[in-house]
């Protein structure tokens, strides 16, 4: 029980008790005060030591029940002590059956009452009850809530370290395929150009060898040297190409061609500032920034009739803005956010960045990312 219930129920057992001495008269003043102590002794004693004891709970039904049928007066009000130690702590299927033997005493108690103050302490025992048990669903209610935070907040940490676990997975994996693509160009000049490279000397160094006594075999072994020099060359060009990716997979994400095509469809003017010294970012980065532009200009021509976009990538040595303002109308408020506002904050999120939207003069779509640089010059 709170403090706050646990002082009720014993004012709920002396004002009764004090009022019922003035109201009656009672043969011995002194045995009244002694069995009221008595009650309050056992209430105590539930409260301190048997506060789960269903027995003990009888006995307070009966004992008050007792003194209501013995010396009458207002002591029915001793019911509603008792419901305030059981209500609030007890289950559903117990404390219904204690509630329904605890209103047959009470009935039983007032049996030279008057018919209205059968109705008044039935009506008060009843809006007690219900009181409580609101109170108690309360409570309960409190406690699910509470029980929900913490497994929301439990989730969110997990989340939180279920992102950060997949960032370094995504910075491995760029990591790992960009090795691996090294390893492969080294294992193509080796198997290829290096095993041809290594013959081409060992024929020279035989050709130099021979040339002043066989000048003319030394001669033709120089001009196959040549011709397979030659073919080394075209090898390595070969390899080269086979490298470098096409033009159409290096501007698949870049701002640059995003610019030109929505110029050209939309006649639309963007313009980029750049703030601070570009580096090279990771694909994953570029792809949201792209992705990310792509919905912010969209965005402006579709809902607010831009003709004039402005971009500004500012690089930093820990992360990348990218901040993007239009000259056209402003959302009304309530401002509420699509499926597209929505992808691009869970873009941002998902690598640990931020999406910032501020409606002032212009309505400005902010993008701040983290760049994973070791080193200010990588």
């Amino acid at each position: 029980m709170t403090p706050l219930l646990t002082i009720t129920r014993y004012l709920l057992i002396l004002i009764p008790a004090v009022a019922s001495m003035f109201l009656e008269s009672y043969m011995s003043n002194g045995a009244y005060v002694f069995v009221i102590l008595l009650f309050l002794w056992i209430a105590e004693l539930r409260r301190i030591v048997f506060s789960k004891s269903a027995w003990m709970l009888l006995l307070e039904i009966g004992f008050s029940g007792w003194l209501s049928y013995h010396y009458d007066g207002i002591l029915f009000i001793l019911f509603y002590s008792t419901l305030l130690s059981y209500i609030p702590s007890m289950n559903q299927g117990t404390r219904f059956s204690f509630l329904g033997i605890q209103i047959i005493v009470l009935n039983l108690s007032l049996h030279n009452q008057s018919g209205n103050d059968y109705v008044i302490a039935n009506l008060i025992f009843l809006a007690t009850s219900m009181l409580l048990l609101h109170m108690q669903r309360i409570n309960q209610n409190k406690d699910d809530v509470e029980l929900l935070y913490d497994q929301l907040r439990r989730q969110h940490y997990e989340l939180d370290e279920a992102r950060s676990q997949l960032m370094d997975y995504a910075r491995q994996v760029e990591n790992i395929a960009q090795i691996e693509e090294r390893n492969r160009i080294s294992r193509d000049i080796h198997d290829e150009l290096g095993h041809k490279l290594i013959r081409l000397k060992m024929m020279m160094e035989a050709s130099l060898r021979i040339i002043p006594t066989q000048p003319s075999k030394g001669m033709e072994m120089l001009a196959s040297v040549r011709d397979q020099l030659t073919e080394g060359m075209e090898m390595l060009r070969s390899t080269v190409r086979r490298l470098k990716p096409d033009e159409d997979s290096l501007q698949t994400y870049s701002l640059d061609r995003l610019i030109e095509d929505l110029t050209q469809e939309n006649g639309i003017s963007i313009e980029v500032a750049l703030e601070g010294m570009p580096y090279v970012l990771y694909p994953s980065l570029s792809f949201i920034l792209y992705r990310n532009a792509q919905e912010a200009i969209t965005n402006a021509i579709r809902h607010g009739s831009a003709t004039r976009v402005n971009i500004q990538l500012t690089y930093e040595p820990k992360q990348i803005t990218m901040r993007i303002t239009n000259n056209g109308k402003t959302p009304q408020a309530p401002y509420v956010k699509g499926i597209g506002m929505k992808g691009m904050e869970e873009r941002s999120k998902l690598i640990g960045g931020h999406l910032f939207v501020t409606i002032e003069d212009h309505y400005a779509i902010t993008t701040v990312l983290p760049t994973f640089r070791h080193h200010d010059t990588d």
